[in-house]
């Protein structure tokens, strides 16, 4: 049985509920404890202006753990696995892995794979990207060089996010460092508060069920003002189809001018992670994976704004609600793509492209229901449809 001792700090990269595993002896420093079991999983790869305060539970410190017995907070137990030399408790990520928790259970507790990330050895190995090997550091546990999980690394940054604070108000200060920062993602079902405000805070959240609730009934309602004015029922589905092609277009203007805009001052850096930058920095945290309705009601207008001033009414109507359609599926398999198992070999190879763009090369690839507008405006991936892309992950 593998025992390790750690300090407490380091508890927060095992998946291990607090107040189950420590005798935490007063209510305060048990609420310390739930603060730095928030941490578990950024820990590593915070930039941070100062630790955590944690002397509080300096008594606890010499606490030890049986990697044998640490569970999460969902009762698994701790995932080891060891990359060049160094040993990760990968367990909350299993579930959150692009390729499924299968091809990390094989390799658990075993030999070292960094190889095999590395796409060697192994016919058929993924090529893991340089943002996915980083990402493993939230899950050290052991290596040559370990280090207390809550240092900050030594970047010279000017400055450095604490992510224990609400953090839209800290983005803008990074200046010409938040390029880099926003694309160093964090892996985690959950990310900061993003916001002082409670409401803006809650709209901020969006369940992917809420997409379909909203606007399916704005579709439908679309469909029967067209034919109220005049669209022949026959053409009620080409006109949506037409709209659908439009906001295919549109879903690409918006990702790759507006939402991938440079970003180096404090207000366009604020903007840009609000608007987009949040889902690079977090692209697992599932409750901002769709776009929330306050939000996305603005460029839905616009859309139907356009629609008016080029198309005859009726026409306009059923023309907007296809589009509007289009965006709901979007929203949907953009959602799906993070976080569902695959079964076909279209998904497949549309959930490895989008990817690709978070964890390789962000500068292209900006289409997620289709590569068509990628391919017109020559944004593919430079290694699309080669035997080397179809092996990244």
């Amino acid at each position: 049985m593998l025992r390790m001792t750690l300090p407490l700090q380091q508890v927060a990269l095992a998946p291990s509920s607090m107040s189950e595993h420590l005798e935490v002896a007063d209510p305060i420093a048990t609420a310390k404890a739930k603060q730095l079991n928030f941490m578990k999983n950024t820990k590593g790869v915070l930039d941070m202006n100062e630790p955590v305060d944690d002397s509080i539970l300096e008594k606890h410190q010499t606490k030890e753990l049986s990697m044998k017995n640490v569970h999460d907070d969902d009762g698994r137990k701790a995932s080891l696995l060891t990359v060049n030399g160094m040993v990760y408790d990968v367990a909350p990520f299993l579930d959150l892995h692009p390729g499924g928790a299968d091809l990390i259970k094989e390799h658990l507790n075993g030999k070292d794979v960094g190889r095999l990330m590395e796409g060697l050895d192994e016919p058929g190995a993924h090529a893991h990207s340089e943002a996915a090997l980083k990402m493993l550091e939230q899950f050290l546990v052991k290596g040559k060089e370990q280090r207390r999980a809550e240092e900050p690394r030594g970047s010279g940054k000017k400055f450095q996010i604490d992510l224990t604070k609400p953090i839209v108000p800290q983005v803008g200060y990074l200046g010409k460092d938040y390029d880099e920062w926003v694309h160093t993602p964090i892996i985690s079902k959950e990310s900061p508060r993003f916001f002082e405000s409670d409401f803006m805070e809650s709209v901020s959240r969006t369940k992917w069920w809420t997409i379909p609730l909203v606007w399916g009934p704005i579709v439908l309602l679309s469909q029967m003002r067209a034919y109220k004015f005049g669209v022949p029922l026959a053409m009620l589905l080409p006109w949506m189809i037409v709209g659908s092609g439009f906001w295919s277009f549109f879903e690409y203007l918006i990702h790759r001018f507006l939402f991938h805009m440079k970003a180096e001052t404090y207000w366009t850096a604020t903007a840009h992670y609000v608007l987009h930058g949040f889902h690079h920095k977090h692209p697992m945290d599932s409750a901002r994976l769709v776009f929330p309705p306050a939000f996305s009601s603005v460029f839905i207008y616009g859309f139907w704004w356009l629609a008016k001033v080029v198309l005859t009414n009726g026409v306009a109507q059923s023309v907007f609600g296809g589009g509007l359609l289009a965006y709901i599926v979007y929203d949907l398999t953009h959602y799906y793509l993070h976080y569902g198992n695959v079964f076909t070999d279209r998904l497949r190879n549309m959930k490895r492209y989008h990817l690709n763009h978070h964890f390789k090369v962000h500068s292209d690839g900006f289409g997620v229901t289709s590569e068509f507008w990628d391919w017109v405006f020559g944004t593919l991936p430079s290694n699309y449809g080669s035997e080397v892309y179809t092996k990244q992950r």
